[in-house]
């Protein structure tokens, strides 16, 4: 009787149990800080890319707003090591922690091209550690194609 009880009450429960909505913790697709950490080492020498476009330089750090969860700044400077400035970051979408939304800032742009030599980037991590500055240079004679690599680290 119990049995038959439970398969008439069935059909009335799945809808309700199907509809309860998980939290945001449970549906976060964002990974751990420490494996964040080490794709980013494992890609370092994909964290910059330079391209010359219509005359004008652009760098990108494409790669680096992808992995922005888990990242609480990017410093960087052009043409030294001061690491003055702090590239803006969208917000980490725990849903879709990779996805870079349509008005990220992905790249900067030059009035002259070759005009950036070098590029220092330095992570800070959301646990406050940091990357090593890694100085990166655009590749010679690709013409318009994408290239960077990475020249030195410290």
């Amino acid at each position: 009787m119990k049995r038959l009880l439970m398969l008439a009450l069935l059909p009335a429960l799945v809808p309700v149990l199907v509809s309860v909505p998980a939290t945001a913790e449970q549906q976060s697709r964002v990974m751990p800080l420490e494996q964040v950490k080490s794709i980013l080492e494992a890609t370092k020498d994909n964290w910059v890319a330079y391209r010359i476009y219509q005359g004008r330089q652009l760098y990108y750090v494409t790669h680096l707003i992808s992995w922005r969860c888990g990242i609480k700044q990017l410093r960087y400077s052009e043409n030294s090591d001061a690491l003055d400035k702090t590239w803006p970051l969208p917000e980490c979408n725990k849903l879709i922690p990779n996805n870079i939304p349509e008005d990220a800032k992905i790249h900067s742009q030059r009035a002259k091209s070759n005009s950036i030599k070098t590029l220092a980037i330095q992570l800070e991590f959301d646990d406050g550690t940091t990357s090593p500055v890694r100085i990166y240079e655009p590749c010679e004679g690709v013409g318009e194609a994408t290239c960077g690599y990475l020249k030195e680290e410290r």
